[in-house]
């Protein structure tokens, strides 16, 4: 097969995190995409979805590391993740948020993945002395340490979504956002809120974004990349 050939091939994605609020509307977009001819989600449970390109894996996410065997991927999309409260220390946030998702990376390089979009946050750092933070941080910095050629980190403010487990900070300062967000220019404005969707459409839009190489995308790059425009 001809070298063209090869590289516009549809390619296959895996996906973890599928279930959560981001991965629900994210994985349609996948689905949808002509990029791909087949998406791969991991998840506990199985997904109840069909769909042509569409194998659902049900794993021991304990495993994980060892669930894309026999697979050849492409690229790798992770929208896992947990709070802290639902965790209930963080040792166990820690194992969800960091090494899961470590362990989902490392099964994907070995499939032949070159490329990965990690849902991160606005305030991630290594160095913060704010658990979540450090936490998102240090498990960016993992993942550039593996060595894809394209590794996208998405860091949303607050994502606006419907889900049972909002926190009651969310919903105290949710119906005051527009006003919060107007507030936030220059600098402060990577932390204004994002509406789920418009997240997970420029999530999906990696796909097309091909020798990117390691990109940090904040509030502007994202609400652009959907296809809205920033104000």
């Amino acid at each position: 097969m001809p070298p063209a050939a090869i590289e516009n091939r549809p390619g296959i994605a895996a996906l973890l995190g599928a279930s959560g609020a981001t991965g629900q509307k994210l994985l349609p977009l996948l689905l949808d995409d002509p990029a791909y001819s087949k998406i791969i989600t991991l998840s506990r449970r199985a997904t109840g979805l069909r769909h042509a390109k569409l194998e659902n894996r049900v794993v021991d996410f304990d495993h994980l590391a060892t669930s894309l065997q026999e697979v050849e991927l492409d690229d790798c999309y992770c929208t896992f993740g947990t709070t802290l409260k639902i965790a209930g220390s963080q040792a166990a946030m820690t194992r969800i948020d960091h090494e899961f998702v470590l362990d989902f990376a490392t099964a994907g390089r070995a499939a032949g993945a070159t490329r990965f979009a990690y849902l991160s946050a606005a305030n991630a750092n290594a160095r913060s002395s704010v658990f979540y933070a450090r936490l998102k941080g240090r498990t960016e910095e993992a993942l550039k340490a593996l060595g894809f050629a394209d590794l996208a980190i998405y860091r949303p403010g607050m994502i606006i979504a419907e889900r049972a487990d909002r926190r009651w900070a969310e919903s105290v300062l949710i119906p005051l956002l527009p006003l919060v967000d107007k507030a936030m220019v220059g600098a402060s404005a990577k932390y204004r809120s994002i509406p789920v969707e418009t997240l997970a459409r420029a999530i999906a839009a990696f796909s097309n974004q091909r020798g990117s190489g390691v990109t940090t995308h904040y509030w502007r790059d994202m609400i652009e990349a959907s296809g809205r425009p920033a104000v």
